[in-house]
């Protein structure tokens, strides 16, 4: 409270004394409310400068400061009174730069999408990871400007199975950094429409193309707006304040978010639209005490009782827990997906390249076989979001840069966050640092299937 109101008066009164050579010798008389309380901030305005009194004598007022501004000095200041002690101020929001501003509203349009009704997308702002495929440094001779320095880029921005990319794009850059064959890179740019070219082998080759932005080495995310409401990763969205709810979308990391309530506990807010998300995966969320408690909250789903045979056959098994166990290897389909745990693997180390990434214990490394069977292109954690538990139910955390690093090192597997087309088959790896002594492991489901994994104590160590 006492922040809000100072922050009201130091803002009344930089107003008051920006403007102040033309209203000398003026009074005014500013109410404030803060909660069921109303304080009347008296500013007056002089030729020897500005002075300010609050009605409340309870309510301390620091020293005014003289402050330059725009190269110009502003009045002199003299305060009806100083505190002894000054008063706390905040610093700046840092504003981003224009470059950044436009990579916050980057999007990554679906290949296919951009290259079928490229015409609709002509002007976009757009982001993609992706492989140097060719560089080749553009050649001018006499009159020459900015646009004819630089270089072309032929990037792949589709990952696939075992390391190799597809989907290539034309990048016009006018940057001086050099890029070499292989490179993983991010760019960001505009979308110009589409380029021909002469393939190797004389035939003519038509892709997309972008005006670049910017290129960076590796995988980076979109900057974020100061202070904006954004996921801070890949998340489902849920039907309700619960894991038991069902998951009704997904946001990626850095999408802004608009949040509108919470559950009586405050660790999940409820977005516009009225899907949820979990507190913990939101930066930048409005204080608890500031939000609404939601109007309605939908009950947790009833799960389907469990079939039984007549009176003439043997029960069918109960819905208990260990009735939807299955082993490494069984193929199950739900969720969209036909998929199963094809194998476990136990390091203390995974590798990229050269580069180590140990464990505090072992990486229990899950490796997951997977087809889309829906209509549309999905990433497998979205609708089966596999998660690791022990025998109490206590889970485990996915590393993301251990999974990267074991990724590579399997021989280039995507990961569970890989946009799969329909019909696509995919193989995918992930890992979860587990202290020694773990005994028995499950990949639990959205789907409600668990795999038994084993017991991660009694595995041996894959590290030589």
């Amino acid at each position: 409270m006492s922040r809000m109101l100072i922050a009201w008066m130091v803002a009344l009164m930089l107003v008051v004394v920006i403007s102040a050579p033309a209203h000398a010798n003026d009074d005014y008389l500013v109410p404030i409310t803060v909660g069921s309380k109303t304080f009347t901030l008296t500013i007056s305005v002089g030729e020897a400068g500005v002075s300010v009194r609050v009605s409340d004598p309870a309510v301390r007022i620091g020293a005014l400061t003289k402050v330059q501004r725009s190269g110009a000095s502003l009045p002199t200041l003299t305060p009806a009174a100083a505190a002894s002690t000054p008063t706390a101020t905040l610093p700046p929001t840092p504003a981003l730069s224009a470059l950044d501003a436009a990579k916050t509203q980057a999007v990554a349009i679906p290949y296919d999408d951009l290259f079928r009704y490229n015409e609709q997308h002509i002007g976009k702002t757009v982001r993609y990871v992706g492989k140097v495929l060719q560089v080749q440094e553009k050649e001018c001779l006499i009159l020459c400007d900015e646009d004819d320095k630089g270089y072309v880029l032929r990037v792949a921005v589709t990952k696939g199975s075992y390391g190799f990319w597809d989907d290539p794009i034309w990048v016009d850059t006018s940057g001086t950094q050099r890029f070499l064959e292989d490179d993983i890179v991010t760019v960001w740019g505009v979308v110009e429409g589409l380029q021909k070219y002469t393939a190797v082998l004389g035939n003519q080759v038509t892709i997309p193309k972008l005006k670049a932005l910017d290129i960076q080495l590796g995988e980076i995310s979109n900057p974020r707006t100061p202070g904006a409401v954004v996921a801070n990763s890949n998340a489902n969205l849920r039907g309700g304040p619960g894991t038991g709810y069902p998951i009704i979308g997904g946001v990626k990391e850095g999408d802004a978010l608009e949040v509108t309530a919470r559950n009586q506990a405050g660790d999940w807010l409820q977005l516009a639209g009225g899907a949820w998300i979990a507190a913990f995966l939101v930066d930048n969320a409005p204080a608890t005490a500031d939000l609404p408690l939601a109007t309605e909250t939908p009950p947790l789903p009833t799960p389907a009782p469990a079939p039984t045979t007549g009176s003439t056959g043997a029960a069918a098994p109960t819905a208990s827990a260990a009735s939807n166990v299955t082993a490494i290897g069984t193929e199950v389909e739900a969720g969209g997906w036909r998929f199963k745990v094809s194998e476990v693997r136990k390091r203390k180390a995974v590798y990229f390249y050269r580069n180590s990434y140990v464990a505090m214990g072992h990486y229990l490394i899950v490796v997951v076989d997977a087809t889309n069977l829906q209509s549309g292109t999905d990433y497998f954690d979205r609708t089966i979001d596999p998660w690791v538990v022990d025998a109490a139910g206590k889970v485990f955390d996915i590393k993301g840069v251990a999974s990267g690093y074991a990724q590579w090192q399997l021989g280039g597997l995507d990961s569970i966050f890989t946009n799969v087309n329909p019909g696509q088959f995919v193989r995918m790896a992930f890992a979860v640092d587990l202290p020694d002594d773990t005994g028995r492991l499950y990949l639990k489901t959205d789907v409600g299937v668990r795999v038994d994994l084993g017991d991660f104590a009694a595995m041996a160590s894959e590290d030589v």
